[in-house]
C-alpha cells in the first residue's frame, strides 16, 4: 500500500549575513536578514513498505541530482524498509540565491513525516533539513527562517534549539530577476578571504538592522553588505544602481540575482531587459503541510 504526504515551503533570500562556523552542524549556520517568498518548493512523498529500500528524486518532473533532497531523506528515513519516490516542483532558479535547496529539504522533511505518519516534533524536521544543507554546503541559513516565513532578523545561527530568529510579517509585492550565471554557494563559503569580508561587514549589518527592522532598512543594509564585501557582480551592481530610479532592490545572497520592492511597472521592465524576472509575495506563513 502506498501512502502520500505534501508539503510546501517558501523561498528565502537574504540581504545580508555573518558566517557562524561549528563542528557541531546543529550550531553551524549564519546570523542575517531576509525574505521568504511565495514561490518555493512543493514536495510530494510516495512511499511503500519493500524488502528493497530506494530512495527516487524527480524536480519539476525529470530525474535529478538533488543531494541535499536526498540527504535530509536519509535523515529522516535511517534505515526503515520503504520505497520512496519524491517529487518536488520549484518555478525558482538553482544557485540564484532563492533558498530552493533549503526550500526542497525542508519540504521533502515534512511531506515523508507526513507520509509515514511519524508524528516527528517539528523543530526537529526543520533540523534534519538544516543540518542536510549545511553537510551539503548549499547554505547557511535558509531553512529556520524559511520555517517561519515572513522577514526575518536572525541573531544567532543554527538549528532550533539553537538559532533566535525573529519573525516580522510584511504585506508586500516582490520581482526576482536574474542577471547572470549559477553562482554556487560552497565556492563563497570555501573561500577564506570571502567569508573574512563577508564577517568583516555582516555582523554590523545585523546590528544596525536589530535597532530597526524595517523593510527599507533591509535593503538598505543589503546595498551596503554587498558594495562593501564586493560580492555583487559588476551586472548586480549595474542592475540595483539603475533600479533606484523606481524602487528599492537588493541582491540576493549569494546569486547574480536581484529582489526588489514591486511598484513602478518600469522595474520590471528593466529586469526583462537584462534577464529573467518572476513575481511573488513576502510569505508569511513559513513551510507547511499541505
Amino acid at each position: 500500500m502506498v501512502s502520500q504526504g505534501e508539503a510546501f515551503c517558501p523561498g528565502h533570500v537574504t540581504a545580508f549575513f555573518e558566517v557562524v562556523d561549528d563542528a557541531d552542524p546543529r550550531r553551524k549556520g549564519s546570523r542575517g536578514a531576509g525574505l521568504s517568498l511565495s514561490l518555493g518548493v512543493t514536495t510530494v512523498a510516495r512511499v511503500r513498505e519493500s524488502t528493497r529500500p530506494s530512495l527516487d528524486v524527480l524536480v519539476n518532473g525529470k530525474r535529478a541530482k538533488a543531494d541535499v533532497t536526498e540527504a535530509a531523506a536519509r535523515k529522516l528515513l535511517v534505515d526503515r524498509p520503504y520505497e520512496v519516490k519524491l517529487l518536488s516542483d520549484t518555478a525558482l532558479p538553482v544557485s540564484q540565491g532563492f533558498g530552493v535547496s533549503a526550500a526542497a529539504a525542508l519540504s521533502t522533511t515534512l511531506a515523508l513525516d507526513d507520509a509515514l505518519s511519524l508524528g516527528l516534533p517539528r523543530d526537529e524536521l526543520v533540523a534534519l533539513a538544516h543540518v542536510a544543507e549545511v553537510e551539503c554546503g548549499t547554505g547557511l541559513g535558509d531553512v529556520v527562517p524559511a520555517s517561519l516565513g515572513g522577514m526575518d532578523l536572525r541573531l544567532r545561527a543554527g538549528a532550533p534549539g539553537h538559532a533566535d530568529v525573529k519573525k516580522i510579517e510584511v504585506r508586500k509585492d516582490l520581482l526576482l530577476a536574474v542577471v547572470g550565471p549559477e553562482l554556487l554557494t560552497r565556492s563563497i563559503l570555501r573561500d577564506p578571504a570571502k567569508v573574512e569580508a563577508i564577517n568583516a561587514h555582516g555582523g554590523a549589518c545585523v546590528g544596525a538592522f536589530a535597532e530597526r527592522p524595517t523593510f527599507e532598512r533591509l535593503f538598505d543594509l543589503g546595498n551596503r553588505f554587498a558594495e562593501e564585501t564586493g560580492l555583487a557582480s559588476p551586472a548586480v551592481r549595474e542592475v540595483v544602481r539603475a533600479s533606484r530610479m523606481f524602487g528599492r532592490a537588493a541582491m540576493a545572497m549569494l546569486g547574480n540575482s536581484i529582489f526588489a520592492e514591486a511598484g513602478r511597472e518600469e522595474l520590471a521592465t528593466l529586469y526583462l531587459k537584462f534577464g529573467t524576472l518572476m513575481r511573488c509575495e513576502v510569505d508569511n506563513r513559513g513551510a507547511r503541510v499541505l
